[in-house]
């Protein structure tokens, strides 16, 4: 199958016409949820109180961080406008809202300021993007741009000066947040780079790497969504390391919140250099689930562009690698195969008898990538592709682990819902972590929709749904706040941030995750951009970093 192909290059110039008040014909068909996809967040450095409507539950208390990009439009010292091309290239944005006693306040920090000031500058960016800028600009530079990735490595383009302060430049960190060694509070990407942030404004406290704790862990690319054992503070990860002969050397890891802990590797898997952006874990082992989604590191380093020459090779099928999660353990023990598919996240992972049960979001092939693309999405040049919650059953663990792991098994789906339908960015009660559960929850969209217009609960057990929709309206990643004293799966609330496209506002929704109806809403003054992943925590959850 032929590379990703981006959208047509001159809607990108009609972007930047319509975000500058322009009124071309042309432009006038951006979708409602444009004010929060173009153009650059207002920054809020202090906490602005919010506009609730309905009472917060009074147990509901901390703070709900959201990351993701917030500038895609920057003024440049020329006088014209330079556009990122694709959602994910956004500059990063970290966002807070704090809940207390029923009231909440909002606020941010743009994290790349830096790279905001180089573009404004040199009217491109400096370091690696989704797509290649729309104007061509890096093509100029492909010969000087091998010469240093083949010399110095793909790590040389964090290196980058800001043109104003003459600071070391940072690279664009803002896919998820969660918390890491020490009761840090962390912004991670698909890379092996981590920020630590002060948890009271989000200033950048230091750049890390994974392999400054664990020397073993090499490589440029890791998983942005690591899996979190929190009764024994253990983060997993993955990290994605490029052999001599191109493959890609895969490492799982582990590493202990208490610093007196050593961290360790729990094994090594070599295959293509697929892109994994997550990977699963149950109660006993770490499932590496890689879609022939391969990345061409040549390519990759001439063109500046992290997908635009990647290849989708279906006849490799994905692959599982089951891997023993303990420390000392036995490393990678089985593989398990299934048809082609793409995805971005997965739900749950749990054991059941002596099967593995995962369940994911799956794509038909990796060609949602290019419907992410801005112009797709601000134009609706394409149809959104359906991500499918899938249940892939690896049987018989005990039989493919005494079968070697170089023996492959293969894996059997089933659909979650009786009547399929669209289901991204989700969550469930993180008391059901690697356990069997029921509920998850997530946005969601309709045959037409090119932007998620809907919240959904999806009941594994029972193959149904329930919504919640309001009409001009975008929820982003739902996150499940248990009752402190729940005795029911779904007794808790969901925090969506969500994007009232008319009013130019966002507002954080509260929802009773029982039956999905609105419990609360507190408004904010501007419209929070569409970001990606958030996560909750109680008031003392970083005490110590006071």
């Amino acid at each position: 199958m032929p590379a990703l192909v981006a959208p047509p290059r001159h809607c990108i110039p009609d972007i930047t016409r319509k975000v500058k008040g322009e009124t071309d014909a042309h432009v006038e068909d951006l979708q409602p949820f444009a004010c929060g996809l173009t153009g650059r967040s207002v920054e809020v450095l202090e906490p602005q109180s919010c506009e609730v409507q309905g009472i917060f539950p009074h147990w509901l208390q901390g703070q709900l961080y959201r990351n993701g990009p917030g500038v895609w439009d920057v003024e440049t010292k020329s006088g014209e406008t330079f556009s990122l091309a694709h959602w994910f290239d956004g500059l990063t944005v970290m966002h807070k809202f704090d809940i207390q006693a029923g009231c909440v306040t909002y606020r941010n920090r743009h994290l790349v300021k830096e790279m905001e000031n180089y573009i404004r500058e040199y009217n491109r960016p400096p370091n690696l993007t989704a797509y290649d800028d729309p104007c061509g600009s890096f093509m100029g530079r492909a010969f000087s741009t091998f010469v240093q990735a083949a010399t110095q490595g793909l790590q040389t383009f964090e290196h980058y000066q800001d043109p104003e302060t003459g600071k070391e430049g940072k690279v664009n960190v803002g896919v998820t947040v969660g918390q890491y060694r020490g009761n840090k509070l962390v912004s991670r990407t698909d890379a092996n780079v981590l920020y630590e942030l002060n948890p009271q404004d989000m200033e950048v406290i230091q750049q890390m790497n994974y392999s400054a704790v664990i020397p073993e862990v090499q490589g440029n690319f890791a998983t942005s969504h690591v899996e979190r054992d929190e009764a024994a503070g253990l983060t997993f990860n993955v990290v994605m390391d490029l052999t001599a002969r191109g493959w890609g050397l895969y490492t799982l890891f582990c590493v202990p919140d208490d610093e007196s802990e050593e961290p360790y590797a729990v094994a090594k898997v070599q295959d293509e250099p697929c892109y994994i952006h997550s990977f699963a874990a149950t109660e006993r082992y770490l499932i590496l689930i890689l879609a022939p989604c391969v990345l061409s590191p040549l390519k990759m380093l001439i063109n500046k562009s992290l997908f635009k020459d990647v290849q989708w090779k279906p006849q490799n099928g994905v692959k599982f690698y089951v891997v023993d999660k303990q420390k000392n353990g036995r490393g990678h023990v089985a593989t398990f195969r299934h048809d082609a598919f793409f995805y971005f996240h997965n739900i749950n992972a749990f054991e059941s008898g002596d099967d593995l049960c995962i369940d994911l979001a799956a794509y038909e092939d990796n060609q949602i990538i290019v419907h992410l693309h801005r112009a797709n999405l601000l134009f609706n040049l394409q149809p959104h592709a359906p991500a499918i919650p899938r249940r892939y059953t690896l049987s018989n663990i005990s039989r493919a682990i005494t079968a070697g792991k170089d023996s492959v098994a293969e894996a059997s789906s089933r659909d979650l819902l009786s009547d399929p339908q669209c289901f991204e960015l989700f969550t469930i009660s993180p008391l059901n972590k690697c356990k069997a559960y029921r509920y998850s929850y997530g946005t969601s969209l309709q045959a037409g929709d090119c932007f998620y217009t809907r919240l959904l609960k999806v009941d594994a057990e029972l193959g149904t749904s329930q919504e919640w929709k309001e009409e001009g309206t975008f929820p982003g990643e739902p996150i499940f706040v248990p009752h402190p004293e729940a005795s029911k799966e779904d007794q808790g609330v969901l925090l969506s941030v969500v994007l009232a496209g008319a009013q130019k506002r966002s507002f954080l929704l509260v929802l009773d995750a029982s039956n999905m109806q609105e419990i609360a809403r507190a408004w904010t003054k501007h419209p929070v951009t569409l970001g990606f992943h958030g996560n909750f925590f109680g008031l003392d959850a970083f005490k110590s970093a006071d």
